[in-house]
């Protein structure tokens, strides 16, 4: 379970960095006196803007850097390339990011998942064999 207590790590991170800034910009439109229909097209546009880069850069840039995302690190876990046993590149970690999200945002998906890594032997998820990696615990 070391995977599921990592991911809600980087859950309680990614609720910070992405909420505590927009909820800043928005006493900055509301205190500059902004009108409202305008306040709202920028908030919009801004939050879009920002989830769109943490999601293409939190986890992806994390794996490709440092082999973990924050929370993975804090549990001495790390993503390799499967056959070699090396960090996996930004391209591969992006890939495997994105095939997460979509495999959790599906609910069959989802439970195949989290089934794979806890009962299959190499202990893989869907997004782990879609980008070629594997999540080792480094001692």
């Amino acid at each position: 379970m070391p995977r599921c207590a990592a991911t809600a790590i980087d859950l309680v991170i990614a609720v910070a960095v992405i909420l505590v800034p927009l909820v800043g910009l928005d006493r900055m439109l509301t205190g500059a006196g902004v009108a409202d229909g305008d306040a709202r097209a920028i908030w919009r546009t801004t939050a879009a803007l920002w989830v769109a880069a943490f999601l293409l850069l939190y986890s992806p840039l994390s794996v490709s850097r440092w082999g973990a995302t924050p929370g993975k690190r804090a549990l001495r876990l790390e993503v390799v390339r499967f056959t070699t046993g090396e960090r996996i590149g930004y391209g591969p970690a992006v890939a495997r990011h994105l095939t997460n999200l979509v495999v959790t945002g599906i609910p069959a998906l989802c439970v195949a998942n989290v089934s794979s890594i806890n009962l299959g032997t190499d202990r893989r998820g869907i997004h782990d064999r879609a980008s070629g990696s594997a999540v080792i615990h480094r001692r």
